[in-house]
């Protein structure tokens, strides 16, 4: 198992970017926002590799019929997949599948809080918000650093979060 961290940066010119490190120190590429077309403009972000192409992910625009269900688009230069909720497993816990490539990915919440990713139902990374600072993902050998899947997972993470705030909002009003 490999082991990365999130780093967030400001460069001199004010833009913002998150360098993925890993455990040797080295940047093995960057997070930035990005646009995608259907995709919400406040979530849309893409993943550049130091030797590879950039994978985009975005949450798809919601309609009234599809308000507790997201969608998410990934683009990965010219073909897009798409990753869904799973409805009624979403509503306590993170809960997405879909298929990057040839590979059928299932992504899930732990009781932890982690985000666990399986690829062909077999676990393949785990990331962990140690705090705002420290966030770590933990992934298998075999997934390269310029790959489709390590990006989505990567990139799953900022859905993640955004699908954890929305629902402390929900407990809160069930509290």
């Amino acid at each position: 198992m490999k082991e990365y961290q999130f780093q967030a940066t400001i460069e001199p010119d004010d833009h913002r970017s998150v360098k993925i490190i890993n455990d040797m120190e080295r940047v093995v590429g960057h997070i930035e926002k990005d646009v995608l077309r259907k995709c919400e403009e406040r979530y849309t972000y893409a993943f550049t590799p130091l030797d590879g192409s950039k994978v985009i992910v975005g949450l798809k625009r919601r309609k009234f019929k599809d308000l507790n269900i997201a969608n998410y688009i990934i683009a990965a230069g010219e073909t897009t997949m798409f990753l869904k909720e799973r409805a009624g497993k979403n509503l306590l816990h993170f809960r997405v599948k879909g298929h990057v490539g040839e590979n059928h990915m299932y992504i899930k919440e732990d009781e932890e809080g982690n985000m666990n990713v399986f690829i062909d139902r077999g676990k393949a990374a785990v990331v962990n918000e140690h705090s705002a600072e420290k966030i770590s993902i933990i992934i298998e050998d075999k997934i390269e650093e310029n790959s489709v899947v390590f990006a989505v997972v990567i990139l799953m993470f900022f859905m993640f979060k955004l699908y954890k705030r929305e629902s402390w909002y929900i407990e809160e009003l069930l509290s």
